[in-house]
């Protein structure tokens, strides 16, 4: 029995292109690896938007809980070692689709595994990136020159 969520995951991973989704998954020799490779993406590109809007929640109640406006201005070596613990648990995340929400483990394998969590800590980076640059704490990343 097919869920809405699950049909939806069919009708994107249709589009998704065979050959990106081969670099995600070790074997492609089973009938299904495109299906897995599919759900493998999309859970990735999941949980790099979750992580990333995990660890702005995060630094927002942090710089809003500060004593005082100066404690809300970080360094830039704050911010990039803030950026950098969001590296944990979006690794966690990974292993842990990738072991027990994604079925067929064996098709994605250990190299899929680690295409995976470079992928997923690449986007959280561009993500991370990202919004520093669009919002009020581009500061804390691309301080002024004095």
């Amino acid at each position: 029995m097919q869920t809405a969520g699950m049909a939806w995951v069919d009708r994107v991973g249709a589009v998704l292109p065979e050959e990106l989704i081969q670099y995600f998954v070790s074997d492609t020799s089973d009938s299904d690896w495109q299906v897995v490779g599919d759900k493998w993406f999309l859970y990735l590109v999941a949980v790099g938007l979750l992580c990333t809007l995990g660890m702005l929640g995060v630094k927002f109640l942090r710089k809003q809980s500060a004593p005082n406006p100066q404690a809300r201005n970080w360094s830039l070596g704050e911010t990039l070692g803030f950026i950098c613990l969001g590296f944990l648990p979006l690794i966690a995340l990974c292993f842990i689709g990738w072991r027990f929400i994604v079925s067929n483990a064996s098709i994605i394998g250990g190299y899929g595994l680690v295409v995976g969590i470079v992928f997923g800590i690449l986007l959280y980076a561009f993500l991370m990136l990202l919004a520093h640059a669009l919002s009020p704490w581009r500061r804390d990343l691309y301080p002024r020159r004095r």
